[in-house]
């Protein structure tokens, strides 16, 4: 049975490129892998945009809370932030922290 369908469906293309033309079939097959392509970018595109709110570790305000920091970046992205006069860079990770938030990492003073 799957070789009769096969051989169907190799028939119908056949029958198909001979009656559009060989350029068609190809612009067709474009298409479609094209709209796949599509469909699945905006798919992770929309899920990425999710704000996350992150507790810079290893920074205080003047109340002695850690200091936050707000963004839609992934996990892995490296941000630098200005603090008491003094630029700083931090790496946003999954490492959840107790009061919601996700930790970000100092990696270095700049």
């Amino acid at each position: 049975m799957p070789i009769l369908v096969s051989l169907a469906l190799d028939k119908g293309l056949d029958l198909l490129s001979t009656a559009l033309g060989q350029g068609l079939l190809v612009l067709m097959l474009a298409a479609c892998a094209a709209g796949a392509w599509l469909y699945q970018h905006r798919r992770t595109a929309l899920a990425r945009h999710v704000v996350r709110r992150y507790g810079l570790l290893g920074t205080a305000d003047v109340d002695g809370a850690l200091l936050h920091h707000e963004t839609t970046r992934a996990p892995g992205t490296v941000v630098t932030r200005r603090i008491r006069g003094q630029v700083r860079r931090f790496e946003l990770t999954d490492a959840p922290l107790g009061d919601g938030t996700f930790a970000a990492e100092p990696v270095d003073d700049l």
